[in-house]
């Protein structure tokens, strides 16, 4: 018994070590490395383990291991090495009716294809792989596919054929509570609708999406389906809501450094502000993109610097030579020793390094050129803008200087017709010369207002708006009471809606000021959004005004894509309400 146990104990290990180095250890090895990106030893393991599933004639170890081999040719981008071993795991799955095996390695062919661009391949391989999955009732897997083949069909620019695969994969993740593969396939759908310009759908496809990721609390996804929204409602000319969706994105994506979104958050942010024309927020955006993109680039080189260098040293460790010969490297047929190598690689290193330098010289000079240029422009336009601006206060302040001239000639006409009752010659002199007087004025008005910009923000034009209501009923008994907005607005509003606007405000002064009753008037403006709105209310008889005048005043409005309603109550007085976008821009008036 003593001398058969050492004998036992050896025939023991045999069979252990046997059992460890079997074709399903090295493909679990295999399997392994590729979880870890460790390429070249997951296809070393999956080739043992084809050696040794050939020696057992386990064709279904084999299948699997050609399978395995293929998927990692696949990840080290050996695209002709992994179609070979896919072709021979397919054909040693058809030997023994695995539908499984089949189904799965055919789709595997076909991301392939898929990726190598040949897509009439891919479909094949993808279609023949769906069949399968079908006939064993592999719901899951058959879902897969047909998403992978929907892929293709957009490639292919093919939508419907790739919103039926992605109706059919949505379907069958549906109905087994696959939450997320739902919200990727309506993902896709809403890409594919996108495509087709149907952006309602689309739309709807998103939401759908983003509620299925919501409810997984998958923060990536939610803000990456975000800012597809936004980009959607963008090409729907809905700019608004786009610019909202796009800052909900940018803000979630900040959070959790999500690159890619924030740089494209940035840029459709950037767009949105321009076709809303909030042009110093569009100019802030599109720079924070370019700044983002710069520096998302710069990391991704030196990250695929790295991948490069980690595949240089790996093709050095399985190239390094014995520790008895020399150690030489080819090169162009003929060998030199690794220290020349190594120099000529240095002296190399050294000349592009120099190159590099020159060039960012180069670059550096054109960049301060291009700076100094823009420093200058911006002088030359603060110069003449300040010169405008000085010149617009001397004529204002003409304006100004002759308003209380003529004031004062009014005044005294006013004296000289009241003092001349019972002579209608000079009376009449006096009453054409306070005419002429209030005409001069408001020419000289209309004249200082032709010299304001051509677009000025909402609050100046209150302003100037309520000093304009002021002076016309300076020299009149009719008391104004104003309704302002407190909040200031920094939004524009364009000259043609200012000319427009006032030209609508001033006939409803002048029906005003022809009303013998009318002793108050309330004057009110505001703003929500995109909107102004201005109402002016008096206490006068209440009657219909002249129906010239009405048509002339909504004329005024209407041009500029406004609205105007005009209430009069005989006894209550007449009220006039004007709404008018702020920042639209017109070619031309149409005027009535």
């Amino acid at each position: 018994m003593k001398k058969t146990l050492p004998f036992l104990l050896l025939l023991f290990g045999f069979y252990c070590y046997a059992q460890e180095e079997n074709a399903e250890y090295f493909l679990n090895q295999g399997t392994k490395q590729i979880s870890q990106n460790h390429y070249q030893e997951a296809i070393d393991a999956f080739q043992q383990s084809v050696d040794l599933a050939t020696d057992a004639g386990d064709k279904k170890a084999l299948g699997k291991a050609y399978a395995g081999l293929g998927n990692a040719y696949h990840k080290a981008e050996q695209t002709k090495a992994a179609v070979k071993s896919y072709l021979l795991a397919l054909s040693n799955f058809k030997a023994i009716n695995d539908g499984n095996g089949i189904a799965t390695t055919s789709k595997s062919l076909g991301e392939v294809y898929a990726d190598e661009k040949d897509y009439g391949l891919s479909v094949q391989y993808y279609t023949y792989g769906i069949k399968e999955a079908k006939k064993l009732n592999n719901e899951l897997l058959e879902a897969e596919t047909l998403v992978a083949i929907g892929s293709v069909y957009e490639l292919q620019q093919k939508p419907e054929p790739a919103l039926d695969a992605y109706s059919r994969a949505l379907a069958i993740y549906r109905a087994r509570g696959k939450n997320s593969e739902a919200g990727h396939t309506l993902s896709k759908m809403g890409n594919a609708y996108r495509k087709k310009t149907d952006y309602v759908q689309s739309i709807l496809n998103y939401k759908e999406a983003l509620g299925y990721f919501a409810g997984l609390d998958d923060r990536r996804n939610v803000t990456a389906t975000l800012s597809s929204l936004g980009k959607v409602h963008a090409l729907n000319d809905d700019y608004s809501e786009s610019l909202r969706l796009y800052e909900q994105a940018y803000l979630d994506a900040t959070s959790m450094k999500y690159n890619e979104v924030v740089i494209e958050s940035c840029l459709g942010m950037a767009i949105a502000y321009e076709k809303l024309k909030q042009y110093p927020e569009s100019i802030r955006y599109h720079k924070l993109y370019e700044q983002k993109k710069d520096s998302f680039t710069n990391v991704k080189h030196a990250k695929q610097m790295a991948a490069l260098q980690l595949k240089y040293e790996k093709q050095l460790k399985f190239s390094q030579p014995g520790d008895d010969e020399e150690e030489t490297v080819s090169a162009g047929g003929d060998s030199i020793s690794r220290e020349e190598y190594e120099a000529t690689k240095r002296i190399r290193i050294i000349i592009i390094a120099v190159c590099s330098v020159l060039v960012l010289l180069v670059i550096g000079w054109f960049w301060k050129r291009k700076q100094q240029l823009k420093t200058k422009l911006r002088e030359e336009r603060m110069y003449n803008e300040a010169e405008r601006q000085e010149r617009l206060r001397l004529v204002q302040d003409i304006h100004s200087d002759i308003d209380s001239k003529l004031s004062k000639i009014n005044y005294l006409s006013e004296a000289i017709v009241e003092k001349t009752n019972g002579m209608p010659t000079v009376r009449s002199n006096g009453e054409a010369m306070q005419d002429t007087t209030k005409m001069i004025e408001e020419n000289i008005r209309d004249l200082v207002w032709l010299l304001t910009p051509k677009s000025t923000t909402l609050s100046s034009y209150i302003t100037s708006t309520q000093e304009y209501v002021t002076n016309y009923f300076k020299d009149s008994p009719v008391e104004v009471l104003f309704s302002m907005p407190d909040k200031p607005s920094t939004n524009t509003i364009v000259k043609e809606s200012q000319r427009e606007l006032t030209a609508a405000i001033k006939e409803s002064l002048e029906g005003i000021g022809e009303d013998p009753q009318a002793s108050k008037v309330f004057f009110g403006m505001s703003f929500t959004g995109t909107r102004l709105m201005v109402s002016i209310k008096d206490n006068g008889t209440g009657g219909d005004r002249n129906d010239s005048r009405k048509k002339t005043m909504e004329g005024h409005v209407t041009g500029i894509g406004g609205i105007m309603k005009i209430d009069a109550e005989p006894g209550w007085g007449t009220m006039v309400k004007m709404i008018i976008p702020i920042n639209k821009q017109f070619k031309k008036i149409k005027k009535i």
